[in-house]
């Protein structure tokens, strides 16, 4: 919710200025026998005075809100915003009764009696400031509980699409002819293909939904994956997975990140036998660290980079933190965060 958002209040005013106007008249002891005559009149300017001083201190409340709600310390913030609505109200209050009196009353109440008028306007005034404070507190809390599940419901679409995009469209197709040629050359490897395969896309469809999972299934997911693009290109592939002194039962990642980097890599550089695409992962007990070497496709498509940017919106939203990508003119380094579990 925007803090300088103005709340509807016109009804209460309609009904709570001329309420007000007459109690202020009465209990300040303006409403004497002798002036029983110009109560109406009385009624009419006290409305007028009790008008100015409601939405002097409704406008001073909405127009420095937003920079009250800088005051982090609430001990500063609340004694500031009740001096400006005391300072607000003492002021209107004052030369509207002053000229009350003169122009109407003929001087008729000295100034204690103007003074006791005053006090009553401005602790109402007080009160009118503590609802609006209120009423303007509600509202942002609803707009909070409105944000936070609107900002939920965003993040498991980001997740969805994230892992949606995540898989190459061609992935499958090309899997399936490399299946369909195994079949034919080596029915034992083409077995442990389809086995592969299978395993690749049933972790996709279980961990979909997920946040994070165990960093442990993670890599499982990432060797498997490998796996199957090994087979298909033959030669010029190899990952290595290092590990330092860290237990990955112990720590969560969001599924899919290596997977991400790995399909990345693939995608934009050149690889052989002669010119290996080796492909790093070492896990620390802060971070993952995914090196490749770069050697970009003579012919390779501008990168859009969405794999890379999907995964570091993944990131934001469900870890709270940023990935990290760092390259040389030979080398692309990309540092993945990882929480304890």
């Amino acid at each position: 919710m925007d803090r300088t958002q103005k709340i509807n209040d016109t009804a209460v005013k309609g009904l709570g200025i001329p309420l007000a106007s007459i109690f202020i008249y009465h209990a300040s002891g303006f409403a004497r026998p002798e002036a029983a005559d110009d109560y109406i009149i009385n009624y009419l300017c006290f409305s007028v005075i009790t008008f100015c001083l409601w939405n002097g201190c409704a406008y001073a409340h909405y127009f420095l809100r937003a920079e009250l709600s800088k005051l982090k310390k609430i001990y500063v913030r609340i004694p500031a915003r009740y001096s400006i609505t005391f300072i607000v109200s003492w002021s209107i209050s004052y030369v509207l009764l002053l000229l009350w009196n003169r122009y109407l009353q003929n001087n008729r109440y000295d100034y204690h009696s103007l003074m006791i008028s005053q006090v009553i306007m401005t602790v109402i005034s007080i009160q009118i400031s503590s609802i609006y404070e209120i009423v303007y507190l509600n509202k942002e809390r609803e707009s909070d509980l409105v944000k936070v599940e609107r900002s939920e419901k965003l993040k498991v679409q980001a997740q969805l699409d994230a892992l949606k995009s995540q898989i190459d469209p061609h992935f499958i197709f090309n899997s399936l002819n490399t299946l369909s040629y195994l079949i034919s050359q080596d029915k034992d490897k083409a077995k442990l293909f389809n086995d592969t395969l299978a395993k690749v896309y049933r972790y996709i469809l279980l961990n979909k939904e997920k946040d994070l999972i165990q960093l442990r299934e993670e890599i499982e997911f990432a060797s498997n994956y490998f796996y199957l693009l090994k087979i298909r290109y033959q030669t010029g592939l190899s990952m290595v997975i290092k590990m330092d002194n860290v237990s990955v039962e112990d720590y969560l990642i969001p599924p899919l990140s290596l997977q991400a980097l790995i399909e990345n890599a693939i995608k934009h550089n050149h690889f052989s036998e002669s010119s290996m695409l080796n492909i790093e992962i070492t896990i620390s007990a802060e971070q993952i660290k995914v090196v490749n070497p770069k050697n970009v496709k003579k012919f390779d498509i501008q990168s859009s980079k969405i794999g890379l940017s999907n995964l570091n919106e993944r990131y934001s939203l469900i870890v709270n933190k940023n990935i990290t990508i760092e390259q040389t003119a030979d080398q692309f380094t990309v540092l993945l965060p990882i929480l304890k579990s």
